[in-house]
């Protein structure tokens, strides 16, 4: 009985556990004093962003990055966010590999001398 129960976990944790999701989303929170004009997001692999919009002081983005590179490579995600005075944050987060990501998400906290990244 024992070795049942032990054998259906590891099998469950063998299916579920290297799944692959597509798009992973993305939140962006501005923590920092600056208002970003624009907020790109794309695949680095990709010259296809997509333009999130405008992220003001204390405001919170949410998207999908979406892998639109016809070859199926390794690589990670770009997040831009450009500022009218310049400002210009660039972030390679996370990892997907033969097109897939192996995270389900990722959050980018932009502070006024860093940025912090979360992935799940």
């Amino acid at each position: 009985m024992n070795r049942t129960i032990i054998l259906n976990i590891i099998s469950l944790f063998a299916f579920t556990g290297c799944t692959y999701k597509k798009n992973p989303d993305i939140i962006i929170v501005n923590e920092s004093s600056t208002v970003f004009e624009n907020v790109f997001i794309h695949s680095v692999h990709s010259s296809d962003s997509t333009n999130l919009g405008s992220l003001g002081v204390g405001e919170r983005l949410k998207g999908s990055f979406v892998n639109t590179d016809p070859n199926p490579t390794d690589g990670c995600y770009v997040v831009r966010a450009v500022s009218r005075s310049g400002r210009q944050v660039y972030k390679c987060i996370g990892y997907y590999t033969n097109g897939s990501s192996l995270n389900r998400g990722f959050q980018l906290t932009i502070k006024n001398d860093t940025s912090i990244t979360k992935e799940w």
